[in-house]
């Protein structure tokens, strides 16, 4: 394992503890993540999202404020598309 990987998992860590005592909502479609399903496992589950992709800034990667939370289906979906712009999020009416 790399030491950039090992630092990830604790920045992943401390972005999971943040959204789930928080009860953050997906930053992508706005809906609530299901946080008693595995991170990463299940598609309504809570996954990190880069809010710029790694792709594009590869310095952000272990920058906390570029981590928000989402579910794996809508971060999946996503890809290395940026939200900003995007208009406004979907929600429950």
């Amino acid at each position: 394992m790399s030491n950039r990987s090992s630092k990830f998992k604790y920045i992943r860590k401390l972005a999971w503890e943040r959204d789930r005592k928080a009860k953050a909502v997906c930053h992508i479609c706005n809906q609530p993540i299901d946080y008693t399903l595995p991170p990463s496992v299940y598609p309504d589950s809570w996954e990190p999202d880069h809010i710029i992709p790694f792709s594009k800034r590869p310095d952000l990667e272990l920058d906390l404020n570029n981590v928000a939370p989402s579910h794996r289906k809508c971060n999946r979906g996503r890809c290395d598309n940026d939200i900003v712009g995007l208009g406004q999020q979907s929600r429950v009416w």
